[in-house]
């Protein structure tokens, strides 16, 4: 008996197909046929695809745009309702100036106030103009959208003068003393305030129109509580926060410097 190993066993050989060769011009085309549509086949089926994506994002993004554009607004209306407040305010801190010129301010407390003040977002077309699902809508659209937030940031802009003018003329509930500077920023702020309500009104009917031709809803009217500017203007500090205030948590209560 031979002790030699056993050989290994064979490998399986691979089998390679060789190509079928093309013997006429009809068969080539014919394969060529096949890999052109099958490559176009590829690249349709992608664009539908990319085409669906696109689609979503647009239907996304334009409904959190208009919402957005529907709660800005319905702040806007919501302080329409105190504009009568404001008017009357600003009247009467005309003749509390003047009386200040002539010596004669009343020593009584004072309330001035402040107007209602709405937190505008942008935050929803910002994300969506960056992301670039804006650029995929209508044209016309985006004209519109662009228009609507740069009437907003005109309005927002007016709103901040509009804070700084009345801080300058609550100065009056300290019963300051008159003088020639004083009285000049004094009616200098009344001037800018109404300016500024001027503008924001304007703004405003500007701004539901144009919400209204793009077919957009207004949201976020709010039903407000009694706000600062309507309190009568002798009513003490104390008894005016103690009526602003009713109903709202401590940690919740704001005091206007």
């Amino acid at each position: 008996m031979s002790d030699a190993p056993a050989p290994p066993p064979e490998e399986p050989k691979m089998e390679i197909h060789k190509p079928k060769p093309i013997h006429s011009w009809r068969e080539f085309l014919k394969e060529y046929a096949i890999i052109v549509l099958g490559v176009l086949t590829a690249l349709g089926l992608e664009q539908v695809v990319e085409a669906v994506h696109d689609r979503s994002r647009i239907t996304q993004a334009r409904e959190n745009i208009r919402t957005e554009i529907g709660n800005d607004v319905g702040l806007m209306v919501t302080r329409d309702k105190i504009n009568g407040c404001i008017s009357s305010r600003l009247d009467e801190v005309d003749n509390l100036i003047r009386a200040s010129a002539a010596g004669k301010l009343p020593a009584g407390p004072i309330w001035i106030g402040i107007p209602f003040i709405g937190a505008m977002a942008n935050s929803q077309y910002s994300s969506a103009t960056q992301s670039g699902a804006v650029s995929l809508m209508p044209s016309q659209e985006q004209a519109g959208y662009a228009r609507i937030y740069a009437e907003f940031e005109q309005y927002h802009q007016s709103e901040l003068r509009e804070e700084s003018a009345w801080g300058d003329l609550r100065t009056l509930g300290n019963h300051p003393t008159n003088s020639p500077v004083l009285d000049w920023q004094l009616r200098s702020a009344v001037q800018e305030a109404r300016t500024a309500r001027f503008r924001m009104e304007s703004a405003e009917r500007s701004l539901r129109r144009d919400a209204s031709s793009l077919g957009i809803t207004v949201n976020n009217v709010r039903a407000l509580r009694l706000q600062s500017v309507c309190i009568p203007l002798a009513t003490p500090r104390a008894d005016a926060e103690n009526r602003l205030v009713k109903g709202v948590a401590e940690d919740d209560r704001l005091d206007a410097p």
